[in-house]
Parts: C-alpha cells; structure tokens; sequence
C-alpha cells in the first residue's frame, strides 16, 4: 500500500503522537566501583533507584491514504505504542528490562535506542522517523531517521 500510494503521488506527512509513562531506574555500572558509580551518577546511583514520568514522542513517516484519508502507518502507532512499550515499560523497573546488550545501565540514552528498535520492528517499515524521551523537562533525547547509520 505504501509504494502504491507513493507511486500515485500520495502526500508524505508526518505525525507525531505523545504518551506518558512511569518508571524507576539506578543508573549503576556493575563493572565500576561503589566510588566511581557515585563519582559519575550522583544520586541516580542511589541504592533503592529513583523514577521519572517519561514522555514519548513518536513520528512517523509516510503517503496519505487514498482509502482512508490518513497516514498509513499513523493508524497502527497508538496501538504499537500501547502493546510494545507502554503495558511493558509504565511502572516497570527499567534495570529489570534493560539488558547488558542494550547497554551498560539504564540510563535515558539507552532507553532511547531499546525504544527505538522495538518499535522500529513493529511498524511498517520505513516508517518510524523520530523518537524524543523526556526524563524531564530539561533533560530529553532524541532519536531521527536520518541519525540513524
């Protein structure tokens, strides 16, 4: 439907979404000592951890529907969103979900990219084009297509 829709000279747009959810964490790198894990996290390397109410927001990218008026890929992301992250991070221990392979704690950066390769498995693809978590209102990260090699 995508490479249907392009072809016809569709429209490409962008839609971005918003979500909230909560969840703790202890930025901890079990490689350093008790010293230098509180040299370099500060008291997000307290022992029983601390929690944020992130905010996510996803853009995706792609042709107008000629059937549906809308963005092809826009009508599965809040169900995708719903299913993939939010049942599975909201009020979840980040260090119990983020995996040495996804990188060395569980700071936003790596949550960020584990989002980000979750979701870019679920939607169509090509789809996804910018994830931006918010920790909080000064602190966010984002991830873009383009950035992504």
């Amino acid at each position: 439907m995508t490479e249907q829709a392009c072809e016809m000279g569709a429209p490409i747009v962008g839609v971005t979404h918003a979500f909230r959810f909560s969840a703790a964490h202890r930025m901890h790198n079990p490689r350093f000592s008790a010293a230098e894990n509180r040299r370099l996290y500060g008291r997000c390397n307290h022992p029983t951890g601390h929690g944020h109410t992130y905010r996510l927001e996803v853009t995706v990218r792609g042709p107008i529907s000629p059937e549906t008026g809308s963005l092809v890929c826009g009508e599965k992301l809040r169900r995708v969103v719903q299913d993939e992250v939010l049942a599975r991070f909201d009020y979840a221990n980040l260090d119990l979900l983020i995996t040495p392979a996804d990188g060395v704690t569980s700071t936003t950066e790596v949550l960020a990219g584990l989002l980000w390769r979750i979701l870019e498995a679920a939607l169509p693809p090509g789809c996804l084009d910018r994830l931006r978590v918010e920790e909080t209102p000064n602190n966010f990260f984002e991830l873009e297509r383009d950035g992504q090699g």
